[in-house]
């Protein structure tokens, strides 16, 4: 075999010539059991009678990248977007947004909201914690423009919140010179700009407003992992989703079939209910996967999660994984509607 890399050449690229020498030439002992192919196989079958699921978990991320803060019910505004989700970002001094794979500490740092004190609340160790007002910005630090914030390319709009006493911080724990940004959300798209400008419903969110995932296909991946020997296996939080599903105990009647695809790939449309009220969301396509997910989030370690996914869930060149939702126009207008744990998702 002859293999050539150059200046373009991908991760993936070596990733895909390793996977097909492993699969033509190798012989392995510990091949895939037919329940693993089963469950690996990016399958066309989407005859799964289940529609009803359960919100298992919710997650919101104040600070984009750095850790999650797990809750037991949350506001989410009528874009879908979950109250304060990524409404926060920790920008470089060229204004672009950090990322958790570029800086793999982000994961050390724990922002919580502390609505009744109405205040962000930011702890990593050995380090006391940052207390930050949500009401009123610091404006004592004028080394960085605070219009513009990138996020994977797309102009943000920002306000530079907690100045010199923020940046000097979180410089601090990742030992790089940076500032937190906050959305601004007064913002309104300027025609005359030659860069992509972003929505405001999204915040610094890099697609869309929320990300699903389901338990299941959380469970499909980690038989992928232990079939193949690639370390430990990974839980929802890898994957930065806002939501994480399971399915109704009444509705289960085949869990194989269920675990043989990743049902939120085949919902087009949600509606969460909570006691008389309903949100409706709408699909708008499969999140693409970057090394990102290799990151563990508790130890800031990288693993083989995508190699892993690589393996079953590629599709035209990406690494699908997960399904962003946005608001329906349909939706009653209403500030927020509070959705918890335990909630009836319905899908269709």
């Amino acid at each position: 075999i002859r293999a050539s890399f150059g200046k373009d050449s991908l991760w993936e690229d070596l990733n895909a010539l390793l996977s097909f020498i492993q699969k033509v030439f190798v012989s392995r002992g510990d091949a895939l059991s037919s329940r693993t192919r089963l469950l690996a196989d990016k399958s066309s079958d989407t005859s799964t009678n289940e529609n009803v699921a359960v919100i298992e978990s919710l997650f919101v991320f104040p600070i984009k990248s750095c850790a999650a803060m797990k809750v037991n019910r949350w506001p989410i505004h009528q874009t879908g977007r979950l109250s304060f989700d990524r409404e926060f970002a920790l920008v470089d001094s060229s204004g672009s947004a950090m990322r958790l794979h570029s800086h793999p500490r982000m994961s050390e740092i724990h922002p919580r909201i502390d609505f009744d004190a109405n205040r962000l609340v930011v702890s990593a160790p050995h380090c006391d914690d940052l207390v930050l007002s949500l009401n009123t910005p610091i404006t004592d630090d004028e080394s960085i423009n605070p219009e513009d914030v990138q996020v994977c390319g797309i102009l943000c709009k920002g306000t530079i919140w907690g100045g010199r006493k923020a940046s000097s911080w979180f410089s601090s724990v990742l030992g790089v010179r940076c500032w937190l940004a906050r959305h601004h959300v007064g913002s309104k798209p300027n025609a005359a700009s030659s860069r992509s400008e972003r929505n405001d419903g999204l915040a610094y969110s890099n697609e869309a407003s929320l990300l699903l995932l389901s338990q299941n296909s959380i469970i499909a991946l980690n038989s992928v992992i232990s079939s193949q020997g690639w370390g430990q296996q990974v839980v929802s939080r890898h994957f930065r989703p806002n939501i994480v599903v399971s399915s109704s105990s009444d509705a289960q009647k085949d869990t194989e079939q269920q675990l043989a695809s990743n049902p939120e790939d085949f919902w087009n449309k949600i509606c969460i209910k909570n006691g008389n009220n309903t949100l409706e969301l709408n699909a708008v396509g499969k999140c693409a996967r970057c090394q990102m997910v290799d990151i563990d989030p508790d130890s800031g370690m990288k693993g083989n999660t995508l190699r892993a996914l690589a393996e079953y869930r590629r599709e035209r060149g990406k690494i699908l994984f997960g399904t962003f939702f946005s608001g329906n126009s349909k939706n009653e207008p209403r500030d927020v509607f509070w959705i918890e744990e335990g909630n009836e998702v319905c899908a269709s």
